[in-house]
Parts: structure tokens; sequence; C-alpha cells
């Protein structure tokens, strides 16, 4: 039994999303014996994906008592939307946080969003780390957050150490292997 699957609109498709009550049978031709049965599958078509991905670090890290001048930049990314409709972008960050002894820190993460070089505008809200260490330890620490404003174009992205921020007892906090990664899918 051969078995073809498409979508209404004519697509190739995988037979996972075929249901049972989807197929129709159709009769062989002249001597053959086989049947061959269509589905039709009423899902959405997949649109075009695009993936980037960037790396950075910050530290060692002075004792921070007091709220810092501007934020300080821990990893970026630029992913490029301008031939894709209606892009959604997943960002992924991922970093280890090497913690000295005797240490309290309250590390508040942001996301920075520039498009086509304009104005940088936050967004994704705080994404916040906090630990106290007696002993020299090290700690992962990620998040995600998902872009669905439909804005194409050259887009960076940078994960910053807000200025609200604290380091304090003791300095050398580093963050390290941190990498930020675009995952840009059209919605059709």
């Amino acid at each position: 039994m051969n078995i073809i699957c498409d979508n209404e609109l004519g697509f190739e498709n995988s037979l996972a999303n075929c249901r049972r009550h989807d197929f129709d049978d159709v009769q062989g031709t002249e001597t053959s014996v086989t049947s061959i049965r269509r589905c039709h599958n009423h899902s959405p078509e997949p649109g075009r994906s695009l993936l980037s991905c960037g790396a950075g670090g910050a530290g060692p890290l002075p004792m921070i008592s007091t709220p810092l001048s501007r934020p300080i930049p821990v990893a970026s990314v630029s992913i490029d939307t301008t031939n894709m409709c209606n892009p959604r972008v997943l960002l992924t960050f991922t970093s280890i946080i090497i913690l000295p002894a005797t240490i309290l820190v309250n590390l508040n993460f942001i996301i920075v969003k520039t498009v086509d070089g304009g104005a940088p505008q936050e967004i994704g809200g705080t994404h916040t780390f906090a630990e106290v260490a007696n002993v020299l330890e090290s700690e992962s620490f990620g998040f995600q957050f998902c872009d669905c404003t439909p804005s194409t174009g050259s887009t960076t992205y940078t994960v910053k150490l807000a200025p609200s921020s604290l380091i304090s007892v003791t300095a050398g906090l580093t963050i390290t292997n941190a990498t930020l990664c675009a995952l840009a899918v059209e919605t059709l």
C-alpha cells in the first residue's frame, strides 16, 4: 500500500500529521492490486527559521554597593529577519557565575533590543540571580524570552547587568561561558 500525504494547499508533509479519518481510498490502476491512500493534513505549514548565537562574559567584577551608572554588557547576538514573514524570536541565555567565598549577590539581567541601528529598547523584564556563597563555588544561570513583536530587519539583542544589581562583602564575581542564542521562526 502506498500512502501519499499532503495538506489542503498541496504541500508534502509527514505521515505523523495525518489523522486516520482523513484518509480517502483510491483504487490502483490497470493490473496493480496495490491501493493508494491520500491523507489531507489540515495543520498550518511551518515557516522558515534562522538561528544565530553569540557569546560573552563579564568580570571579575568589583563590589557593587550602589547602583551602577550604566548597564554592563554580558552577551550579544545579531539576527537578520529582513526576508521573514512576521518573525517570532526565541532568545536563550545561559551562563556560569563564579562566586568567590563570602559573597552576597543579587544580579539583575535585562535584554536590550536594537533594530537596524535605531534606539535601543529594553524588553522582557528583569531576570534575577540571587545567591549567598560561603565558599568558592560556581552556579549555572539561564533564562528564555520570546520576542513576539513583529519587527523585521537586522536586530541585535544584548543581555546586560542592570544598574540595580548588587555585589557585597567580596569582589571578584565572574560571569563566564555566557551565550545568547536567537532562533527566529516566521509565522504564516
